[in-house]
């Protein structure tokens, strides 16, 4: 699903080029349309979330929001995947209430940027 995401379009399979991704309207913000004649019944298609956006450059955004956002750096290595050999990292653990607060701060981010959108 990152493709279209990132694109607002499927990605071509041989015979068929790219096609964009039709959405209904309701519930927003918008749910993919699959099956025949879907662009037909489509209210609207996604739009790319930025041009030129790639996983790699996802990661880099996703790392400076959780900065951003105050969050721990044992949290943000776990989030990231990455392992921290580090003697801090020996006595730092996550707990629910950091993840709450990542998740709650996301949350927040999302619902103003749906807002923004509409």
């Amino acid at each position: 699903m990152f493709h279209p995401a990132a694109t607002g379009r499927y990605p071509g399979k041989a015979p068929l080029p790219a096609r964009p991704v039709p959405v209904l309207a309701d519930p927003w913000p918008g749910v993919p349309v699959r099956g025949r004649n879907a662009a037909g019944r489509a209210d609207a298609c996604w739009l790319p979330i930025a041009p030129k956006l790639t996983p790699h450059g996802l990661r880099h955004t996703y790392k400076t929001i959780m900065v951003e956002l105050g969050t721990p750096a044992t949290l943000m290595d776990d989030q990231m995947g990455h392992e921290d050999g580090s003697v801090q990292a020996r006595y730092a653990h996550i707990t629910s209430g950091m993840t709450e607060r990542l998740l709650g701060g996301l949350t927040e981010l999302w619902l103003a940027a749906l807002t923004a959108r509409r």
